[in-house]
């Protein structure tokens, strides 16, 4: 097997991050620079679920071009991953990573701004039909932006990380990293719900915490380490836009382990982004939960897989237990085929109809239950197996994406990075198809897309696990230990 990192560059790879690490304090509390990168991550990924949450449930129900309006918010986020991953890759490696994070901040307000200015449209805007009215358009624009923000800032994300930390604390910083973005993920989905309860009719103060946010992060960011550039001949230019298919093209020919480890860890985002779609047409719809209530609810999913990241962390110990993702795998299962053999309400087209006319005003919502209210057993049912979900999602994605960030030399890292968030988005744009596809094929009923998704889980790990396991036990990579213990 060729492998697309030759043995000189492991070498040179080893030499560089050798002296790195003697200059960098260990995790976590006296490395400073890490402290400020997780802050600023988690302040990113906190406003961008805010934002996005607040404009998903002001959309439910209606339609964007002929296609459910959260399918469409989804595909407008993942769209910028898929233009600009190259091109953020060039410019992660070309330029100090520390310094392109500050700029991403600063854009990261801006865009906060526009969604203000979106959000005072509300007021202005009469609602009569299912089409999604001229506010909520704008706010698709402004998710847009957003999910471009975040597409440059990726790369600088991940292929920066190891720059902060030394090679030994690659396993736990990433299980720290992930734990703190979906920490994030909870809190900021859990505020957007309670936001769109409380603020019902000014909704443009929701947009000005989202600016606090975004200055916050700007704040942190500014204790990031600035590293020189990993690569500051590369040069960039309109082919920059293409080179994560150079990238991809060259670990299908000579990385064949790689290229299985990358397809399986982004059906995790395919799970993700269609299972915390499909949790707002959930508690809305077949539960009949509140804003709040619902947002409670995709937020515990995050703190699961918060909870699982950290302790495949402290459980990986400086390796890649690979070894974790078979049992997270089976588990992730059973939770999804759990979540859709639960009894929950099925909703008909006319309280769909009712809903959108009521929506806007809570008061209104409040003293007019569209969908029955679950009974207690089943919502703490639904709770216990998205929370169960989230924690097998963690321990399935951790020792993956730490593989990723060992294996390429530092001066690629960038790069690689850009092509592994591209292929991460192809499949969450995929999510966003199949859940509008799949909420229109089953009548809005969430649980039996879950079922779905259940089925194509287990059809993946059945392709790819058995040949990623036979190709780690030919090839034995230093950093990785293939069984849990």
């Amino acid at each position: 097997m060729t492998n697309s990192i030759p043995t000189e560059s492991v070498t040179n790879n080893k030499t560089e991050a050798g002296n790195k690490a003697e200059e960098l304090p260990p995790l976590p509390f006296q490395n400073k620079s890490f402290l400020n990168f997780l802050a600023t991550q988690a302040l990113g990924a906190f406003n961008d679920n805010v934002f996005k949450q607040l404009v998903l449930l002001l959309g439910m129900g209606y339609l964007a071009g002929g296609m459910e309006y959260q399918a469409v918010v989804q595909f407008l986020f993942a769209l910028p991953f898929l233009i600009f991953s190259g091109l953020a890759g060039d410019i992660s490696d070309r330029f100090s990573k520390g310094r392109l994070m500050v700029i991403c901040k600063i854009a990261e307000i801006i865009i906060a701004l526009f969604g203000v200015a979106a959000f005072l449209m509300i007021s202005m805007t009469d609602i009569d039909n299912q089409d999604a009215p001229l506010y909520l358009l704008l706010l698709a624009a402004v998710v847009f932006l957003l999910g471009t923000q975040s597409a440059v800032f990726g790369p600088a994300k991940y292929g920066g990380l190891p720059e902060l930390v030394r090679e030994a604390d690659l396993a736990p910083a990433t299980g720290l990293t992930q734990m703190t973005t979906f920490l994030a993920i909870i809190f900021g989905v859990a505020l957007a719900g309670l936001l769109a309860d409380l603020l019902a009719g000014r909704m443009y103060l929701a947009g000005l915490v989202t600016v606090s946010i975004a200055l916050l992060g700007t704040f942190t960011s500014l204790g990031i380490r600035r590293n020189p550039p990993s690569d500051p001949q590369r040069g960039m230019s309109l082919r920059s836009f293409s080179s994560v298919f150079t990238t991809l093209n060259k670990i299908f020919h000579q990385d064949p382990l790689m290229l299985r480890i990358i397809i399986i860890y982004s059906w995790f985002w395919f799970v993700g982004g269609l299972t915390l779609t499909a949790a707002n047409a959930f508690g809305r719809f077949q539960l009949g939960l509140n804003n709040f209530e619902t947002s409670l609810m995709v937020a515990v999913t995050s703190l699961g897989i918060a909870l699982g990241s950290v302790l495949v962390g402290k459980i990986s110990a400086g390796k890649v237990r690979l070894g974790l993702i078979i049992p997270a795998k089976i588990a992730l299962i059973i939770c999804l085929l759990g979540l859709a053999l639960i009894p929950v309400h099925s909703p008909t087209a006319a309280e769909i109809e009712l809903f959108n006319q009521f929506k806007n005003s809570a008061e209104l919502l409040e003293s007019t239950r569209v969908f029955p209210l679950a009974s207690l057993s089943v919502r703490a049912a639904a709770f216990s197996l998205f929370f169960l979900l989230g924690c097998a999602a963690g321990f399935y994605s951790v020792p993956l994406l730490t593989f990723i960030q060992a294996r390429p030399m530092l001066s690629e890292k960038g790069r690689i990075f850009a092509a592994v968030n591209w292929f991460n988005w192809i499949f969450i744009l995929a999510s966003a198809i199949a859940y509008g596809s799949g909420m229109a094929l089953f009548s809005n009923q969430a649980n039996l897309l879950l079922a779905v998704l259940a089925g194509a889980s287990l059809l993946v790990g059945a392709i790819f696990l058995p040949s990623i396991f036979r190709l780690i036990e030919q090839e034995r990579p230093d950093f990785v230990f293939i069984k849990p213990k």
